[in-house]
């Protein structure tokens, strides 16, 4: 027969059993608890990251379908009074709001303007030259101008010729602490600048007023109509330095309000017209039409807040989303 102490033991050894099994469910509980919560913070975060994407895309559309008729409506003609043009909101809407700021790409310095043409090769001489120009206008020492200049026609070429003294090929990436090759290939956003040679964020934050990418066009072209004051540098960098900043942001300030009609009339400036017998060309850089247009959108909806682009061409009554990318 089990004395009362034999019992009593039984019973506490049974007590410890059962309040260790407590604690156990007890914390598997809480650890279940605690995943549960997580799992539905993310999908809360994962919803309202899917309504800003379409709220996004609403954005795209509207503008696709502004830009056609405005352009449509006046041959293609843009300028900074059309309503397309500028910073637009924020706008309420349920759950969150909306901005939206566009960029005429037509109103910067097209970086993949910097790409060889096979068929013509002085056109690449030119955009070198204009590119350095450019630098320089900005306070760019000539030297600086020159890596900036060589390193990014070597990023984008497709070659691994260096293309000039200053130049950074293969070798040179690769002997960084942490390699890599050049692109060589079109830039597709301007952040990618920061992989190149001399590009240090000093001199892609000075440089991000003035120049753009257009994904997959080498083409440049500058409307002068979309051109704001602060980026008089730009007419001097495409005037390969003839025309000074303070006479760009003189004729800039002088357009006509709604800017000029047509590319005719460029011609007839008599701004540009010493600046076109010195380099023996017809700026046929410049215009006053458009086709390239970046929409930044800027998304908050419940907790979430997002930065989103999107780069629009508009050719023959079209509008295509070209590229689209996150953040800044």
């Amino acid at each position: 027969m089990p004395t009362n102490l034999t019992r009593s033991s039984q019973k506490g050894a049974a007590l410890i059993t059962v309040l260790l099994v407590i604690a156990l469910v007890s914390v598997i509980a809480v650890n279940l608890g605690g995943k549960l919560q997580l799992q539905i913070t993310r999908m809360g975060n994962l919803q309202q990251a899917e309504q800003g994407y379409w709220m996004w895309l609403s954005a795209e559309d509207v503008l696709k379908e502004v830009l056609k008729t405005e352009l449509d409506e006046n041959d293609g003609v843009a300028h900074s009074e059309q309503n397309w043009a500028g910073r637009n909101g924020p706008f309420p809407v349920e759950g969150g709001q909306i901005a939206a700021r566009v960029n005429d790409l037509y109103s910067c310095f097209n970086l993949n303007s910097l790409s060889a043409d096979a068929e013509d090769p002085g056109t690449l001489e030119k955009r070198k030259r204009q590119y350095k120009a450019l630098l320089q206008a900005l306070d760019i020492d000539n030297y600086q101008a020159e890596i900036l200049t060589d390193s990014l026609v070597d990023w984008i070429d497709e070659d691994s010729e260096l293309s000039g003294s200053n130049g950074a090929e293969d070798p040179d990436y690769e002997s960084l602490p942490k390699p890599y090759l050049a692109a060589n290939s079109h830039l597709l956003d301007l952040s990618e600048l920061r992989m190149v040679r001399g590009y240090s964020a000093k001199i892609v934050n000075k440089l991000k007023p003035v120049v753009c990418v257009i994904p997959n066009e080498s083409e440049l072209k500058i409307n002068i109509n979309t051109l704001e004051q602060e980026q008089a540098a730009v007419l001097t960098g495409v005037t390969e330095g003839k025309l000074s900043i303070a006479d760009a942001m003189s004729l800039l300030a002088n357009r006509p309000e709604q800017g000029y009609e047509s590319d005719e009339e460029l011609t007839e400036l008599a701004e540009l017209e010493n600046v076109r017998s010195e380099l023996e060309s017809d700026l046929s850089e410049l215009t006053v039409k458009s086709e390239y247009f970046q929409l930044v959108a800027m998304i908050q909806w419940g907790e979430i807040e997002m930065r989103a682009r999107s780069v629009l061409h508009l050719n023959q009554g079209r509008v295509q989303t070209l590229y689209r990318a996150m953040g800044d």
